[in-house]
């Protein structure tokens, strides 16, 4: 179902009347708490069990869980922990739940490896009685539902979809052309509550910076802030004392707040299921909403470090691996620093975490939970105190005479008779004084490995595959800000039927934009085309601009282009049957898909400094050059000098006199034989029907085979269709097609016969 179309009541009334409890798991604090405070509101017994609570508290949800006090549990996917598995034996659960559940999808935008253990959970709990259980999310692609069912065996379960239509958002989008240009558009776009969605916290502290110098009270959230922060922004935003808010995606995730009329995207997002998502918080009570985002072509390059950074090379992970079973120790605590030692100095925290993903991804490590961590204390110095606090915890560490220990505060607290809060400050005062260094359970990460001492082996070409998908995903989403109906781009995507071409209400519909077209992979002759095109690119060495680029291409006489011997390159006129403007839009879909990059170039010319955009090679475009990349996709673009679809005209080879001479008289006999057969075609009426075709094409801004198929268009020209009815009889021409270009066909068709009669 849409986002706000009341997914939570499709668990929340089962929940009740069902009796006993509901295990409902939630992947966000934020979720929680705001689900649990509506319900506890509404006088349903509702509570959560996450890290925000304190070990005591924890123990306490869980007794009170037993002995019957609470309806509905909202808990983590990473809570299952053999011990709280252990506590839910003794529960009457009579429902589960799973919301936001297309993170349980390895092709879902938001895939969490903790949601993967979600099935043996499920079956675990079935084994004490039967267990009804409910997934439920807003950005599922067909694709991604079959995930879900399947990795929580739910074979033969019952599939609800509403569909994705959401009439009441507006959307449009604004394209920028620096960060300067979008800092100056943000605040006109701040109509009423406002969400303001970024992909970085640098990019967050930077909007909400921009908006409070232009006047406007923004409030900031992002992980980086200390949680009493995040959680007085919320309540200040809920309750309407913050009208806006800047973000990361972490924010808003089941915030029931109605009267959001703006949501502003600052930065772009990485998949199409995420943006949806988050516009999705806009209009909760059906009241007209906008949703802007803000696109620079340039903003893609976030979100491909963002992939590749959770998908690095497998020699990374092989090398994280052998670090962990090397050593000897099960489970192993050790912060990101830590691990990173193991890797090149260029991969760092954020690579170490990306190759522990994929370790728990394919099945070789556990990640554990904080509330089961230690935290981490190494002794580096001798404690020169006789007693007091901080010696009897020294005494109670040091007893097992090794260099480093793990920590449990509660323990340690528990067997000396102290409180946690004086068990941390006496470990906090020995680190002050030198003698240990102490690292929290929040620092330590923690895994137990699921196969040591086996030589790790993981599917690299799964994990290639992954890479791809999520740059697939990226590309589509750059699609959507060149698409000529906003909404019907976004139903097309997740395989929604529209009931309309366009629907009107949208920036690229009022300003009459050409439906646009969505990558696809290329043929071999386009292919072709693109590799000399990145080839050309190579060749030049120093970044050069798209005009200069293209020149080369076509073997252009330009006087500039020969005067620094760029006609000498290999690549000189490899394009030659191409005007300049086709290989330049080539050029700008080869950057859109992200196989060359755009950069601003700044040099000394006639005297001034001037600047202008080059293009490069990405390690994207590297690889198709070589033609390594499977697949790549791309739209290929309209040439803008003649307002059609870029052809490829292939160069036939040469042949003899005497081979031309046959050739012609084959031709020759084929085509007396061609007009027999086709009889009443010879009047031209077939010639005429492709020039409508052409014409249709260049003003939609699509591929003449759209339009109509060649066969198509023969079975037209035989048989003449003057009717609905009978076009629909065609190969090819279903009622969309027909409703979109039938009738053109028609009246060419009447026009034919109606200059036959005249001449009869």
């Amino acid at each position: 179902m849409p986002t706000g179309a009341g997914k939570s009541l499709c668990y929340q009334v089962p929940a009740l009347a069902l009796g006993g409890v509901a295990v409902v798991v939630s992947p966000l604090i934020a979720l929680m708490k705001d689900q649990v405070e509506g319900l506890c509101a509404r006088g349903v017994r509702a509570t959560l069990i996450n890290s925000t609570l304190s070990p005591e508290e924890r123990r306490e949800r869980l007794r009170e869980l037993k002995e019957g006090a609470w309806e509905l549990v909202f808990v983590a996917p990473e809570r299952f922990t053999p011990h709280f598995m252990e506590a839910l034996q003794q529960v009457d659960v009579r429902l589960f739940a799973i919301d936001e559940a297309h993170c349980l999808s390895q092709w879902g935008h938001d895939f969490r490896p903790d949601y993967l253990r979600l099935g043996q959970v499920r079956r675990e709990l079935a084994r004490i009685r039967p267990i009804r259980t409910i997934a439920l999310t807003a950005t599922a692609t067909p694709e991604v539902q079959a995930d879900i069912l399947y990795t929580l065996d739910m074979d033969g379960c019952r599939r609800f979809i509403r569909g994705f239509d959401r009439t009441n958002l507006q959307m449009t989008v604004r394209e920028v052309t620096s960060n300067k240009h979008k800092d100056a558009t943000l605040p006109t776009l701040c109509d009423g509550v406002t969400l303001v969605y970024c992909s970085t916290r640098k990019s967050v502290e930077r909007a909400t910076t921009v908006l409070r110098a232009a006047g406007v009270a923004a409030g900031m959230y992002h992980a980086g802030l200390p949680i009493e922060d995040r959680s007085a922004v919320q309540d200040a935003f809920m309750s309407g004392d913050i009208p806006v808010v800047v973000a990361t995606n972490a924010f808003g995730m089941g915030v029931d707040k109605s009267d959001v009329r703006s949501i502003v995207h600052y930065d772009l997002t990485g998949t199409v299921e995420a943006y949806y998502q988050e516009i999705g918080r806009a209009g909760r009570d059906g009241l007209n909403s906008k949703v802007t985002l803000l696109f620079r072509e340039e903003d893609r390059r976030v979100q491909e470090f963002f992939i590749d950074g959770s998908h690095p090379p497998a020699e990374w992970v092989h090398k994280v691996w052998n670090h962990l079973d090397g050593l000897n120790e099960n489970p192993v605590f050790l912060t990101l620093e830590a691990l990173a030692v193991c890797l090149p100095k260029e991969a760092g925290d954020r690579a170490a975490a990306s190759c522990l993903y994929v370790l728990q991804r394919e099945g070789w490590i556990r990640r554990i939970h904080p509330a089961e961590r230690p935290g981490i204390v190494r002794f580096t110095g001798a404690c020169a105190e006789t007693g007091g606090l901080r010696r009897r915890i020294y005494d109670h560490l040091r007893i097992t005479g090794k260099a480093s220990v793990g920590v449990w505060p509660d323990r340690v607290a528990e067997e000396l008779e102290l409180s946690r809060e004086q068990v941390t400050a006496g470990l906090r005062g020995l680190e002050e004084r030198g003698v240990l260094t102490y690292t929290a359970p929040e620092r330590a990460g923690g895994v137990e490995l699921l196969r040591p001492g086996e030589p790790l082996e993981i599917d690299e070409e799964a994990i290639r595959r992954r890479r791809e998908q999520e740059l697939m995903k990226l590309q589509r989403m750059v699609d959507y800000a060149y698409s000529g109906c906003r909404r019907r781009y976004i139903l097309d995507y997740f395989g929604d039927t529209p009931p309309y071409e366009r629907c009107g209400q949208c920036d690229a519909c009022k300003a009459g934009r050409p439906l646009g077209r969505v990558s696809e992979p290329l043929s071999e002759e386009h292919r072709l085309v693109v590799r000399k095109i990145l080839s050309c690119v190579a060749r030049l060495r120093t970044p050069y601009a798209p005009p200069m680029v293209a020149k080369v291409l076509i073997g252009s006489n330009d006087e500039k282009l020969r005067s620094m011997g760029l006609d000498r390159l290999s690549t000189y006129g490899l394009l030659r049957d191409l005007t300049q403007s086709a290989v330049e839009g080539l050029i700008d879909e080869l950057v859109r898909a992200g196989a060359l990059n755009r950069q601003t170039m700044t040099r000394p010319i006639g005297g001034r400094e001037r600047s202008y955009m080059t293009v490069s090679l990405t390690d994207i475009g590297n690889q198709l050059m070589r033609d390594a990349a499977h697949p790549f996709a791309m739209v290929w673009p309209v040439d803008r000098s003649a307002s059609k679809v870029v052809t490829i005209e292939a160069t036939p080879p040469r042949r003899s006199r005497a081979a031309e001479g046959r050739a012609q008289k084959t031709a020759g006999a084929a085509g007396s034989a061609a007009g027999a057969s086709r009889g009443g075609r010879a009047d031209g009426l077939l010639g005429v029907l492709q020039e409508v075709r052409r014409t249709i094409a260049a003003r939609e801004d699509v591929p003449p085979y759209v339009v109509a198929t060649n066969q198509t268009l023969d079975e037209m020209a035989e048989q003449r269709p003057t009717s609905r009815v009978a076009m629909l009889k065609l190969t090819g021409m279903g009622p969309k097609r027909f409703a979109a270009y039938g009738e053109e066909f028609i009246e060419a068709i009447q026009g034919i016969s109606r200059n036959a009669s005249i001449s009869a």
